[in-house]
């Protein structure tokens, strides 16, 4: 096992690094409270490519495997302060830009990763309804045939960049056989007749400058050649792009994990108490040193799992585990965090705002419940599966 990185995903980290004073954002705070994404901030990644990180480099993308994703992905996150713009970039490149990379067909991505590449266009991954989150079965939206398209009706919640998209991944039924072959899979433009988006975003606790909004499907027609996929193939396109969202998305967590680390280290070195740093206080350089180790065990978790879906041959689901430790992960440390930062840490700035950031962590791409139950079907099937001796 070599856990050395490669000489190009070194230059990668290191190009992100270099982007930082390109994204900070003094009305960083403003933004956050008013619940606004920044499109110049967004153009500036995409004028750096960082749109089209998975897309393959003949098409004009870098060409990017999971695991160096999640590289990047915690590089930025290390080094900038807007998560919610870092977990916008995530969102649109693991659930928009992977499907269309992996799954859509060659006409399907000439037609769409020039214009993504050239206008800096930014994706909405819309799954989620009133009555369909974790239970994907329930899902109402419908695709119906008609003519050499379909009309499709529906109503999507809570679809982060929904509110400043240009093109939307859909996923509809198509069929009522209560399979996995029930839904499809859909690449359209906002501007679709027939879409209605919220313009006005969620007022939600965290993750701020991401916009949250709702989509309306009211007999919206698509052409037969925006469904990504064969008909009844949307269940598997949906499950690989949760793989990637939960681990290459998750590793920004990562990143700012890593600087609050930085920070706290910092403030314990120069804040005194009783005559000497707080650093040479046990109780706080313990909780210090709990931090540090929860952050390099979510990373092996994380970058592993990365790793399993660039081998073609994997078995199994590492993903669950990955999101599942890093989520529980990032949320006690940005609670320790503000601990050792005191009356420093509830007030409006940096550290309340990880706390904030990271709370939605246990609920998009799949529920800590619903994750921790699908974990343990995989540990009963591989039981299962192996031959016991006599007991």
């Amino acid at each position: 096992m070599n856990f050395a990185p490669t000489p190009a995903q070194q230059a990668l980290q290191a190009r992100i690094a270099a982007l930082a004073p390109l994204l900070a954002d003094e009305q960083l705070q403003a933004r956050d409270q008013a619940a606004q994404f920044s499109r110049s901030l967004w153009q500036r990644l995409c004028d750096a490519g960082l749109h089209l990180l998975p897309v393959p480099v003949e098409q004009g993308g870098a060409g990017l495997g999971a695991l160096d994703l999640a590289l990047c992905l915690e590089s930025l996150g290390e080094h900038c302060q807007d998560t919610g713009l870092v977990f916008a970039l995530a969102a649109h490149l693991c659930a928009c830009i992977h499907p269309l990379v992996f799954f859509a067909s060659p006409a399907q991505q000439q037609e769409w990763l020039p214009r993504i590449r050239k206008q800096g266009l930014l994706g909405a991954h819309a799954i989620t309804e009133p009555q369909a989150g974790s239970d994907i079965a329930a899902m109402r939206t419908r695709a119906e045939r008609h003519n050499d398209g379909y009309l499709i009706s529906g109503h999507k919640c809570y679809i982060s960049n929904a509110p400043a998209c240009d093109f939307i991944v859909l996923h509809a039924r198509t069929g009522d056989t209560g399979s996995f072959l029930d839904y499809s899979s859909f690449v359209l433009d906002r501007h679709t007749p027939g879409v209605s988006i919220s313009t006005r975003p969620h007022d939600k606790v965290g993750l701020r400058s991401t916009e949250m909004g709702d989509i309306l499907f009211d007999k919206a027609w698509v052409h037969e050649s925006q469904r990504i996929g064969g008909e009844g193939g949307g269940g598997p396109i949906f499950q690989a792009s949760m793989g990637w969202e939960r681990c290459c998305l998750f590793a920004m967590y990562l990143g700012t994990m890593k600087r609050q680390l930085a920070r706290c280290c910092a403030h314990l070195e120069t804040r005194q108490q009783f005559g000497r740093p707080l650093i040479e206080q046990q109780a706080l350089a313990h909780r210090l040193a709990e931090m540090q180790l929860r952050y390099e065990s979510a990373r092996l978790v994380c970058l592993q799992a990365a790793w399993s879906l660039d081998q073609p041959e994997r078995r199994g689901d590492a993903t669950l585990a990955a999101k599942l430790a890093v989520s529980d992960a990032a949320l006690r440390n940005s609670l320790d965090a503000l601990h050792l930062h005191g009356a420093l840490g509830v007030l409006s700035g940096e550290v309340e705002r990880d706390l904030r950031n990271v709370l939605p962590a246990s609920l998009f791409s799949g529920s800590t419940e619903v994750l921790k139950n699908q974990l343990a079907q995989q540990l009963r099937s591989e039981f299962k599966r192996k031959p016991r001796g006599r007991s």
